[in-house]
């Protein structure tokens, strides 16, 4: 993902192979046989190339990661694997192995030549605004994103190399037109339908359930209502903000960053000046004295031509001024002066129409954040030397609560968490380091040393311990008698309005008019217009649109609620089929991506049944944790 980000879209073909990796899980995973130990490293293997179980733990963490971040909450494990995500990481590196092996076949090969001058043509190495190549930028995104220029170049030559593959099948693909056509009138048909929206509030109020009710809903769903594992973490969090508090900032300190930095802290004063650049220095003195005779300076710029757009800077900073001799001087005369400055390209009359006073916070009113500021500075500077001596501690022999309490850290225990980071309350657990904390800590043993954490973006470091194992168990009813209240509320909530859902169909389908239908609910009948397949609208989700393209026109259906447990009891009043003229573009364009696909995968497919993929499944269950033991 580093080189991803790097790249910014810069290899669309190796895309394409992302998009069949799904696919290609059915291929590599229904074989059964192939799954059976090779060696003590690799996880799996494509010929002679292997991936190394370090490779693909690397890039499991870090997609895991990632997607943690972007769901707001820690994945688990045990999640990803329900999500199939190591599968998925794992038939991407084989299909980049599989790639890579058939282009060591052929003897394929990129030149250094070449690969120097797709770097230095990618506009993502320049500088904002630039216009060319900057080697200075090149290294510091290389040191950003923790890498060397060796081992991105040899990326760079290994995806060329695939490219070289993967064009000569995928490109100029043909379309038939009458499969275009036939695509185009499916995804462009339109359906108008009438419809009732059916609610909890519409199937009417439940009983109250008694205590016989709820504990024979219990008993029937007892494995829902189990208690998950929970550990107790003892968790060190190296942080700039954990380290700010015991930097000390002085107030004159703060206010010597003050009398540096004073931009900061208001808006700059601004002048509308206007300004005619001459030839000579004759020229403008003598506009100068015409000026100061009586004669205005839209007179001296429309005697030489000029329009308000050449001589007009408008309102601007001193900083905007380009030239320094012209801004010092615009910013020293009074409003309305002329002045004649030699200027860096020319002698030039200035003109300052208007000048807008700047303000600025006193320092009494920014003074703690500037002390908060020069902390978190001064504790980002003293992070690493802090780092190396919790490691050095423990090195020693020293616990996490030992090593806090020498070094003056703060030791955070969780005594009670799931693997998602709940606490038994439900509530969520602020965990420094989330998912790869707790992932860690449930692979972990008590009294057993783990890995450090580092936070993304030099964010920190965090170590932690597991100290005690809660094992999963039966909960009671009384203890789960809340929750079973819940549970039982929303099932049967469901049951209610999926009856009276399908009691109103069946009167439609007997042949009462919906509206009537409605009338006698005390319901709304509603209209839903241009309805696509595949496009929400209103009240019906992307997927339950699926409903009304079922039926026919005149006919009617059910079909899910966008919203949990609404169902829409709907008539179909009209079917609209686009005109044979119609634009296919987009269709044939999607087409012919997905027919490339399919090409790319029959292509890896047979590659491998030819050179073999072998997948040592002990050590992929152990790279993601289903292998480790509690």
């Amino acid at each position: 993902m580093v080189l991803q980000t790097l790249r910014k879209g810069a290899s669309g073909w190796i895309a394409k192979i992302f998009l069949v990796i799904l696919t290609l899980s059915f291929l590599v995973w229904g074989i059964a046989d192939v799954f059976r130990g090779m060696g003590a490293t690799a996880v799996a293997s494509v010929g002679s190339t292997e991936i190394s179980a370090d490779a693909f733990r690397r890039q499991y963490l870090d997609q895991l990661q990632q997607i943690s971040r972007r769901a707001g909450r820690p994945i688990t494990p045990d999640q990803a694997r329900a999500f199939g995500l190591d599968r998925q990481i794992l038939n991407q590196m084989i299909a980049d192995a599989t790639l890579d092996e058939q282009a060591s076949r052929l003897a394929l090969a990129v030149s250094d030549e070449q690969i120097a001058r797709e770097i230095a043509e990618n506009p993502n190495f320049r500088r904002p605004g630039a216009t060319s190549f900057d080697p200075a930028y090149f290294q510091q995104l290389l040191r950003s994103n923790n890498l060397t220029e060796q081992r991105f170049v040899a990326s760079e030559r290994q995806r060329a190399v695939r490219d070289q593959l993967l064009k000569s099948l995928g490109a100029g693909v043909a379309v038939p037109q009458v499969l275009i056509e036939a695509v185009g009138r499916f995804e462009n048909e339109t359906r108008t339908a009438s419809y009732v929206r059916v609610t909890p509030a519409a199937a009417g109020p439940l009983a109250a359930p008694t205590d016989e009710v709820l504990r024979t809903y219990f008993d029937a769903h007892k494995v829902t209502f189990r208690a998950p594992e929970y550990r107790k973490i003892s968790v060190l969090a190296l942080t700039p903000v954990t380290l700010a508090a015991a930097e000390t900032v002085t107030d004159a300190d703060a206010k010597a960053d003050y009398e540096r930095n004073l931009a900061r802290f208001g808006t700059p004063e601004r002048r509308e000046v206007q300004q005619i650049v001459f030839t000579s220095a004759a020229d403008a003195q003598a506009a100068d004295e015409k000026i100061k005779a009586g004669a205005s300076f839209a007179d001296i710029a429309a005697g030489r031509g000029l329009t308000a757009k050449d001589t007009d800077l408008g309102l601007v900073a001193k900083s905007a001024i380009l030239d320094p001799k012209i801004a010092d001087a615009a910013f020293a005369m009074p409003e309305g002066a002329v002045s004649v400055v030699e200027g860096r390209f020319g002698t030039v009359l200035v003109h300052v129409t208007k000048i807008e006073p700047g303000a600025r916070q006193p320092f009494e009113a920014v003074k703690d954040q500037i002390i908060a500021d020069l902390r978190l500075d001064r504790a980002r500077r003293a992070l690493l030397d802090k780092h190396d001596q919790v490691e050095d501690e423990r090195a020693s022999g020293s616990t996490l609560a030992e090593v806090a309490q020498k070094l003056g850290l703060k030791l955070q225990t969780f005594d009670a968490v799931d693997r998602s980071g709940h606490t038994p309350a439900g509530d969520p657990a602020d965990v420094p380091g989330g998912a790869d904390v707790l992932s860690g800590a449930f692979a972990a043993q008590p009294g057993v040393e783990t890995d450090t954490v580092q936070l993304p973006q030099n964010g920190g470091f965090v170590w932690y311990e597991t100290n005690a194992i809660t094992a999963a168990r039966d909960r009671t009813f009384e203890e789960a008698k809340a929750a079973v209240t819940v549970r039982w509320t929303e099932a049967e909530t469901e049951k209610a309005v999926e009856a009276k859902a399908t009691a109103l169909l069946d009167k439609a389908k007997a042949g009462t008019p919906l509206a009537q239908v409605a009338a006698e609910a005390d319901l709304p009948v509603q209209i839903a217009d241009s309805l696509r397949r595949g496009r929400a609208a209103g009240p019906f989700s992307s997927e339950s649109i699926a409903s009304v393209f079922d039926v026919k026109e005149g006919g009617f259906g059910v079909a899910l609620g966008a919203t949990e447990p609404d169902r829409i009891v709907f008539e179909v009043t009209k079917i609209m089929v686009p005109p044979p003229d119609m634009d296919t573009s987009r269709a044939s364009a999607e087409l012919s991506r997905q027919i490339e696909n399919d090409v790319l995968l029959q292509y890896l497919s047979a590659i491998q049944k030819d050179i073999g993929v072998k997948i040592n499944d002990k050590l992929f269950a152990q790279a993601t944790g289903a292998g480790a033991t509690n």
